[in-house]
């Protein structure tokens, strides 16, 4: 249930595709960790910590019913992820725990925790970090082209190049999943090369800060590529074998970036570890004692009952209540006006898996008389430096996952990076709320300043 619930960010979340192996590395450092003896390892004898399963276990499969109820109507809310996770982790531990008391425990701590790189971070948080990471970037970019005299003014996380047009740090060029990348390597390769737990938080740092540079300097190259005039080269496919293309050279790049960070986190490893013949977890033997658990034939069906009531319970109630919804007509844009130029634009794949929207689009429209002559092109587009308006418009299935998303995507989170600054409401306090009639319906939409 844990993996089917965390498929869903793995699968549309490129940030946290890597979810999709953390289970296997897992099983290998379970298989390679200390052998489990049942001769030498006996189960505690005192009483109460005989029935820990009992006492802890039960309750924690009962927390199960509101868990898996909650997430039928909020399958996207990540502290759900968190949820579940502690129910395996503490159950999993009480039960090798009955079978052998704490040195049966103790291998397992490590290889059962690193499946915590594969949860998603709150949705908050995540924001906020990668907000902050685009920020320090594009500072970093334009201070370092004003150093080798190049014309660069900073709006946000937008870089204005003058003459050869603007440079968004998205989040792609954050660093995010270079840096999620390189925890999940440091932390199992400093297992895998059984460094000390001081080593292996340095080791991690370090990962973290080669990761952090990498894009950097990732970042910047593309961004100088750019204001040299040959920003047509970024999105242009390399070259192309019949039907199949070669990646741009943004992508390409992209790709380069990762791959060195995985060889620089390998060769540092390799040489804080020393030595031509290491002795590595891969050289243990496979001890396949650590994945047999034998837990009391009671709370086996006790499992069994509960988890197979929760799920069918919750298939049956929203199956009844759902059919007694009321159903809204969708609402849709317009924007059909001979007055007016449109645009569609494209919505970036870290957008679509953040927002988990059913469908949307973006449009850019301009008045006609404001519209620049494209000699070149033998067309008017929009000129971006008089008037104009861009419209995102979202649909989502019924739920409450939906409210969660849109509540860290406000307007006074995402604008300020484009280079605008709130002027009304006051941060922090609530817009004020304008009412629009659609046909017989109310529509409430909240009202900003910038």
């Amino acid at each position: 249930m844990l993996l089917f619930q965390l498929s869903i960010t793995w699968n549309t979340n490129e940030q946290y595709a890597h979810g999709y192996l953390v289970p296997f590395l897992c099983v290998f450092m379970l298989l390679k960790a200390d052998p489990y003896n049942p001769i030498v390892n006996r189960p505690p004898e005192a009483s109460v910590s005989r029935k820990l399963w009992l006492i802890l276990g039960i309750p924690l499969l009962l927390a199960l019913v509101p868990i898996w109820l909650i997430r039928g109507a909020n399958s996207d809310w990540r502290l759900l992820n968190v949820a579940l996770y502690v129910m395996v982790f503490a159950i999993t531990l009480l039960l090798a725990y009955n079978q052998g008391g704490w040195s049966r425990v103790k291998p397992l701590l490590f290889p059962i925790s690193f499946f915590l790189v594969a949860i998603p971070w709150p949705l908050a948080t995540d924001l906020r970090l990668t907000q902050w990471l685009q920020e320090k970037v594009s500072s970093i970019i334009v201070d370092s082209l004003l150093i080798l005299e190049h014309e660069a003014k900073l709006k946000g996380t937008v870089i204005d190049i003058g003459v050869f047009g603007e440079i968004g740090v998205d989040q792609a060029c954050s660093g995010i999943h270079g840096l999620q990348a390189s925890v999940v390597i440091t932390l199992f390769l400093g297992a895998y090369y059984s460094f000390g737990w001081i080593n292996r938080i340095l080791f991690t740092l370090g990962g973290v800060l080669i990761a952090l540079c990498l894009n950097l300097g990732r970042a910047f190259s593309l961004s100088y590529i750019k204001i040299k005039g040959k920003g047509e080269l970024l999105e242009r496919t390399l070259f192309s074998i019949g039907d199949w293309e070669a990646p741009n050279l943004h992508d390409l790049v992209g790709w380069i970036e990762t791959g060195t960070i995985f060889v620089i986190i390998l060769l540092l490893a390799r040489t804080a570890k020393g030595g031509l013949f290491l002795h590595t977890m891969g050289t243990n033997a496979t001890n396949w004692a650590n994945l047999r658990f034998s837990p009391p034939i009671a709370f086996s069906l006790a499992t069994i009952t509960i988890v197979t009531g929760t799920i069918l319970g919750v298939e049956y109630h929203y199956s009844i209540h759902e059919d007694k919804m009321e159903s809204l007509p969708a609402i849709s844009t317009d924007l059909k006006d001979s007055e007016i130029l449109t645009i569609r634009q494209d919505i970036s794949r870290q957008v679509a898996a953040q927002l988990h929207f059913k469908e949307a689009s973006s449009i850019q429209w301009q008045e006609k008389h404001r519209l620049v002559y494209s000699p070149n092109k033998g067309d008017f587009h929009i000129n971006p430096n008089d008037e104009y308006w861009q419209l995102f418009e979202a649909n989502w299935d019924s739920g409450g996952a939906c409210t969660a998303v849109l509540s860290t995507h406000s307007p006074e989170s995402c604008l300020p990076l484009t280079g605008l600054r709130q002027v009304n409401p006051v941060t922090g306090s609530p817009p004020p709320l304008t009412p629009v009639s659609v046909g017989e319906r109310r529509i409430l939409f909240e009202a900003y300043e910038f």
